[in-house]
């Protein structure tokens, strides 16, 4: 496609008709930039479909669903999008935890006088995180109100980022602190382990 358009112009054949070489030429044009858009169109359709396909294994899909979907094999479908397997493996892990990741949550915020952050802010944003994960994973919540893939994405925000940024570098000044940010330390290494291929 790197192709100068005026490379494009073949020359005249024997069979040209007036201005049939001219012609020949835009539509040759016409046809590159054809070429161009269609790839453009190709790109953005797998890039939708690769989306569509992340947000049901967020919706705990697994490769076996997609490939019924997709009429394939389950390893067509990891062909396809490599980094499902990696989506699939957290989700259930996150799934699988959730009690848990909320409990170190509330331990940290409950012993944060005594935890030593660079930024401060870091625990506003965890209560705030952890009140959006309360509400959007509480049971008696009006159905269809929560955006369901989002709900796991804060979720995995809450421990690939948070908590793991909180405690790379948190400092303690008391044993409470300590085991808080312990726990927490716990929660980030087995979701590393667990969402490992």
């Amino acid at each position: 496609m790197n192709q100068k358009l005026s490379e494009l112009d073949p020359g005249d054949k024997s069979t040209d008709v007036g201005d049939e070489r001219r012609r020949r030429h835009d539509a040759l044009c016409a046809l590159r930039h054809a070429l161009v858009e269609e790839e453009r169109v190709i790109r953005q359709a797998a890039a939708s479909t690769e989306a569509a396909a992340s947000t049901a294994m967020w919706l705990g899909a697994s490769l076996a669903d997609l490939a019924t979907v997709t009429g394939k094999s389950r390893q067509a479908a990891r062909k396809r999008w490599p980094s499902l397997g990696v989506v699939h493996r957290r989700r259930l892990w996150l799934g699988n935890h959730v009690d848990e990741i909320r409990w170190a949550v509330r331990v940290v915020l409950e012993n944060q006088a005594d935890i030593v952050v660079v930024d401060r802010g870091v625990f506003d944003e965890l209560a705030s995180l952890d009140a959006r994960v309360g509400r959007d994973f509480d049971e008696t919540a009006v159905q269809g109100t929560v955006d369901a893939a989002e709900r796991w994405h804060i979720l995995d925000r809450v421990v690939t980022s948070v908590l793991r940024g909180l405690v790379e570098s948190a400092e303690t000044t008391s044993g409470q602190a300590e085991y808080a940010v312990f726990g927490a330390k716990g929660i980030v290494g087995y979701y590393d382990h667990a969402s490992e291929g």
